[in-house]
């Protein structure tokens, strides 16, 4: 692996213009030997902004001026050039989509024909190749001979340069992205598939490298998991197009997977927003699901991704239980945050993600945007050069009972023990008829050197969709859902509401979060300091 990072920044001589143009010009023209259709839904709201000039936040007159834009975020930019939004257009449907889609294609080859740094990237390249070559019957089947031969040109001139520069694909969900794109492209192309033995041991490679033993993804973010299972079905798949034996491995990892993704569903069917997550869309999650042809249950714990579900009658409560081993990119400061829900109503929340926008990445991935305790607002560990944290790594414990229906999970993390000498311990409990809910928070001053702690607070983030009011002359707080009955909020604490915000569906809505707040200036002398809360369901 030096070698390759000694060699990486010589790599742009060789692909300089003249040369790389002409070693590509090798591999030209080829058909589709064997149609692979894209099995994913899109949402025809979206394909319809697509042809009004709306894509990844950005706006333009026509569709060919969209690659004049180089977005500010990255992820917009991986997106617009990934090509997964086809199944926005295709979705709804007609000529005008269609025509949208061939003028966006032929763009982006009148642009990026040839080899580009970014654009050119492995996991880019392997979205792209995937989308082009999944809805070619989409866009490219019925258009002139002289389109259809430019799209399967650079499809195959584009697979081979994937092959050749797999080995500089960075770690983590970008490899399986690009081991994606070159197995649809080698079994539509039917393009030596003597080729899959190796790629197959590449794609086991991975799933060793990146799949937990529970069955959860490394980077513990459900939008990353649910991506991961979708490539490796397509990759499944296209092996079963060839013919080509499926490897036990990668089946009995589609079903653990999936698994673990349903325990991050709430009553409503979307996603729960750990890790730089949205709730995404019911009919996406739903085919995931058909698709793994997984028959196992729903688990209700993931100790080595790091997450709890507890449920009880209509309640579903999400715990993260993960620490800031192998944090990534994707990671939020979030250990022993909850999302909680009853029915199809989401009641306690995160704040979510705004992957278009950098200014909020940071905030959105600190302590306070989450659902948990934190100390004077600091992060329970780092996750971003500009927020305030405690230098340090921190781990996460927890024991799980069941008593007579209730649940119990016991808690602890260490994220404020090199800061401030305090541990972090949190109960919850959970009745047998989902109707009452427990939580202790306590905090241990251990004898560690460390500033001196001020004040804790507990932040409950609530859904937009419930509205909060202080009763009892603030001495507890009745939250008031769309759908359902009522739920008294009381305390221990002082109890203050806020404004919050949500970032878990397509945008931005305001919201209220309930705070309960209290002093830590003598926790040094007391040893211990806790705070108690409830949330019970009005009669």
């Amino acid at each position: 692996m030096r070698i390759f990072k000694v060699l990486y920044p010589l790599r742009e001589f060789f692909f300089l213009p003249s040369f790389y143009k002409w070693r590509l010009r090798r591999f030209g023209f080829r058909e589709i030997a064997f149609s692979i259709t894209d099995l994913w839904p899109g949402e025809a709201e979206v394909g319809r902004d697509i042809i009004d000039g709306k894509l990844v936040g950005v706006f333009v007159s026509s569709p060919e001026e969209i690659w004049k834009i180089v977005p500010d975020d990255p992820l917009s930019m991986e997106s617009l050039h990934g090509f997964s939004w086809l199944r926005h257009l295709r979705a709804q449907g007609g000529d005008s989509a269609r025509i949208t889609a061939r003028t966006m294609v032929g763009g982006w080859l009148d642009d990026y024909e040839n080899w580009h740094p970014l654009y050119w990237r492995g996991d880019v390249l392997g979205e792209r190749i995937s989308a082009w070559v999944g809805m070619h019957y989409f866009f490219c089947e019925s258009a002139d001979d002289e389109f259809r031969s430019r799209v399967l040109t650079s499809i195959n001139r584009q697979l081979e340069h994937a092959i050749s520069n797999f080995r500089y694909v960075k770690q983590g969900v970008k490899r399986i992205r690009a081991l994606k794109g070159i197995i649809t492209a080698i079994v539509a192309l039917d393009s030596d598939t003597t080729r899959l033995e190796t790629l197959e041991d590449w794609v086991l490679k991975e799933l060793v490298v990146q799949v937990a033993a529970d069955g959860g993804h490394i980077s513990r973010s459900p939008a990353i998991q649910i991506e991961f299972i979708m490539a490796l079905i397509d990759i499944r798949n296209c092996l079963r197009v060839c013919s080509w034996k499926v490897p036990e491995e990668l089946i009995q990892t589609i079903f653990k997977m999936t698994s673990v993704l349903r325990l991050w569903r709430h009553g409503d069917g979307k996603l729960a927003l750990f890790h730089g997550t949205k709730e995404g869309g019911v009919s996406l999650l739903e085919s995931v699901i058909a698709l793994s042809e997984s028959g196992r249950k729903t688990v209700t714990e993931a100790p080595n991704t790091g997450f709890q579900r507890l449920v009880s009658g209509r309640s579903t409560l999400i715990v993260d239980t993960g620490g800031s081993k192998g944090s990534s990119g994707t990671s939020h400061s979030s250990p022993l945050s909850f999302e909680f829900s009853i029915g199809k109503q989401r009641l306690i929340v995160n704040c979510g993600t705004s992957p278009g926008d950098i200014l909020l990445k940071d905030p959105l991935r600190s302590s306070p945007a989450h659902s948990m305790l934190t100390i004077d607002n600091l992060n329970a560990f780092d996750v971003g050069p500009s927020s305030p944290k405690p230098k340090q790594y921190c781990t996460v414990s927890f024991q799980r009972e069941v008593n007579d229906g209730a649940i119990l999970l016991d808690t602890e993390h260490d994220g404020y023990l090199s800061g401030l000498g305090i541990i972090h311990q949190r109960k919850f409990y959970l009745a047998p008829l989902g109707d009452d809910i427990r939580g202790e928070d306590r905090l241990i001053y251990t004898g560690e050197p460390g500033e001196i702690a001020s004040k804790a607070i507990i932040r409950f983030h609530l859904h937009p969709r419930v509205r909060v009011s202080l009763i009892q002359n603030g001495l507890a707080a009745l939250l008031r859902p769309q759908t359902g009955g009522g739920w008294r909020f009381r305390t221990d604490g002082d109890l203050n509401l806020e404004e919050s915000i949500y970032y878990g569906s397509a945008s931005r809505q305001k919201s209220e979060q309930i705070v309960v707040k209290k002093c830590l200036k003598m926790i040094r002398d007391q040893g211990t300091i806790v705070i108690k809360w409830a949330l019970r369901r009005e009669e």
